[in-house]
């Protein structure tokens, strides 16, 4: 079912490409019910079938949109006639057979000409698509080697092998997850090794999340099935930190349950490995708020928790301090994700970009703590792990949220009042209670008791509280209610300063650039890393960690946004680097960027982190509206330099 719905996305993407001159990808995602990142994917897939086979190409123009450049109107018509695309589409799902089979090949090796027969494929497109499954394996640092009479051979650590052999099993869908593991685990006895599963979950009180339990499941399978013929390569850091959390414990309990089941004998490493994966995975905690027990929370944890509750109140203007549930929610995200970020090098989670452009405001908020993380724990913390602090804010936000008080005045009849404000509820859930004010009774005075006053009458007064619609019940009347709320909670973010007095020694007219232009963003960064370096503020070596981290999250923030930053250790003064370029470049693989805030902070003090905290407030108010934002490029670059200090 899925295959057919892939199959009809990418007919119906190529159809709306030849039916419009130009088309951009939030047209295309609103009128396909998709994510944008999908057809994103979508169109990078088709652009590079169009290419191959002679057909065209789609050109991508910043804010103009997609355009289909044809070679052969004739042919590109045959393919409607192709449901499928199978003449065009080589697909993921074929990548995924090529993956199964390097990854299970005895001793990691398999012959071209074995590949060759196995996915019905000639031996020139097998090493193409070969190129596509080294870019997939260098995710997890691995790589093939091809060599004559010897054929191909998978190259990497056993862990590495492992944990991408788990997310084949959790993402591909040619095969059930318990199908595709007895591809990797042939002969293994799986109910059997779920029963163990489940018996630790039960014995030690707790219950794994759906995705989590099907990585141990794999894990699990794994080291019975490879554990007498390969070599985990567990560090010093890795053994002197697990054994001191319970998941080593229970890693224990399981393999000593799995040893009298399966009659084999499993190796510390092997425990070692699999309390690694036990530390970085999900839970479903059932405490209700609570430490759950099976964890033994550290006190830096827990300062840890402390401050960023502290900081993020505080860039947003709202106590969240006293929110409980906030407090242990994150208690029992955090210590995992740390271990995730420490150990793992891919996540299999795919909803950062919805939380981007759904909680946009409130995921720049939390990227004030990506230094926090560095300052307690050393780590650069992933946009994912962002991402889901981010769904923790926003939760402890709408809890905090007061309800709208709205008011209706109006000289309509009682029964279409009363439907007006049933629809309001329904499609507003803030508005809670609507009083119904008659148009001669209403005065000025009111105006204070409610958030919003909604009327089709003319009041005769000017505030911004007040909206008039033409009708009590159109979409469109709606759709500005909403707008007006919207911006009503969103005030709880405004400053009234820019930037704190103490926050304008971070801002140099010498690292200030507008109207710029630059090829790329490498060529960008490289800029701006050199009148860094120039003058003083960071070493040499300061480029190459923006670049490292760019390598493991993106640094974009919406808008048309991003903010770059390096190793904090390498700076000798706090500074920003703003660049505002004439043409948007291509940040990562999804979106671009012409606005560009270079983050160069050194935090030594409570006065450096007070003062970072400081600049996020003063940012996000800068940046908050495409308004703003549209006069902030606008700007010269004496201009800007005055408009942020002052």
């Amino acid at each position: 079912m899925k295959s057919v719905k892939q199959n009809a996305l990418m007919h119906n993407l190529l159809l709306l490409l030849c039916e419009n001159e130009t088309i951009s990808v939030s047209r295309i995602a609103a009128i396909l019910d998709t994510s944008e990142s999908t057809i994103r994917r979508k169109i990078d897939i088709l652009n590079d079938a169009l290419k191959e086979t002679g057909y065209g190409y789609i050109d991508k123009s910043p804010r103009r949109g997609l355009h289909l450049v044809v070679e052969d109107r004739a042919a590109i018509n045959k393919l409607f006639a192709n449901y499928e695309l199978k003449n065009i589409m080589t697909g993921e799902r074929q990548i995924y057979k090529y993956l199964i089979l390097i990854l299970s090949g005895k001793n990691n090796k398999i012959t071209l000409n074995e590949l060759s027969e196995r996915v019905y494929d000639s031996i020139p497109v097998v090493r193409k698509n070969l190129t596509v499954c080294e870019e997939w394996l260098s995710l997890f640092e691995l790589h093939l080697s091809i060599k004559k009479n010897v054929g191909i051979t998978l190259k990497g650590s056993e862990e590495s092998i492992r944990l991408a052999i788990k997310h084949i099993v959790i993402n591909n869908d040619l095969y059930s997850i318990d199908e595709s593991i007895r591809i990797f685990a042939q002969g293994i006895d799986l109910e059997l090794l779920k029963q163990c599963i489940f018996a630790i979950e039960s014995e030690w009180n707790f219950k794994f999340t759906e995705e989590s339990f099907h990585s141990m499941l794999v894990y699990a399978a794994l080291a019975i099935s490879r554990f007498s013929h390969t070599v985990l390569t567990i560090s010093d850091t890795e053994r002197k930190t697990v054994v001191k959390y319970n998941e080593y414990s229970w890693s224990k309990s399981l393999f000593k349950m799995i040893e009298e089941k399966f009659s084999v004998e499993i190796g510390e490493d092997e425990i070692i490995f699999f309390a690694v994966q036990l530390l970085c995975s999900y839970l479903i905690h059932s405490e209700n708020f609570e430490e759950n027990n099976a964890y033994k929370y550290d006190e830096k944890l827990k300062t840890f928790i402390t401050r960023i509750i502290s900081v993020v109140s505080d860039v947003i203007n709202v106590d969240l301090t006293q929110d409980k549930e906030l407090y242990y929610g994150l208690l029992n995200h955090i210590r995992p994700a740390i271990f995730r970020m420490r150990f793992e090098k891919h996540s299999t989670q795919t909803l950062t970009n919805f939380i981007k452009e759904e909680y946009k405001q409130t995921y720049r908020v939390s990227w004030a703590l990506s230094i926090l993380f560095e300052e307690y724990y050393g780590i650069n913390i992933s946009s994912t792990e962002l991402s889901y602090i981010t769904l923790y804010i926003q939760s402890s936000l709408d809890r905090m949220s007061q309800p709208i008080k709205m008011a209706l005045v109006t000289e309509l009849g009682m029964g279409l009042n009363q439907l007006f404000c049933n629809k309001i509820k329904i499609s507003v859930p803030k508005v809670e209670k609507i009083a119904i004010i008659s148009l001669h009774d209403f005065n000025v005075k009111m105006l204070d008791q409610y958030d919003l006053i909604v009327t089709t009458s003319s009041l005769k007064i000017s505030s911004d509280k007040v909206i008039q619609l033409s009708s009590l019940l159109s979409d469109n009347g709606i759709g500005l209610i909403k707008q007006k709320i919207e911006m009503l909670k969103s005030r709880q973010l405004e400053t009234k300063k820019k930037f704190d007095v103490s926050c304008h020694t971070l801002f140099d007219p010498k690292l200030i650039f507008t109207h710029l232009k630059v090829k790329d963003k490498e060529a960008l960064l490289s800029l701006l890393s050199k009148h860094l370096v120039s003058l003083g503020y960071v070493s040499s070596k300061y480029h190459a960690s923006i670049l490292k981290r760019e390598k493991t999250v993106s640094t974009y923030i919406g808008n048309s946004v991003a903010i770059p930053h390096g190793n904090s250790g390498l700076v000798n003064e706090s500074k920003v680097a703003i660049a505002i370029l004439d043409e948007a470049i291509q940040w990562d693989t999804e979106n671009e960027v012409d606005t560009v805030f270079l983050l160069v902070f050194r935090i030594s003090s409570h006065e450096d982190s007070k003062r970072v905290q400081l600049f996020y407030k003063g940012f996000l108010e800068l940046i908050e509206t495409d308004e703003k934002l549209k006069y902030l490029r606008s700007l010269p670059e004496d201009e800007l330099y005055k408009y942020l200090v002052q």
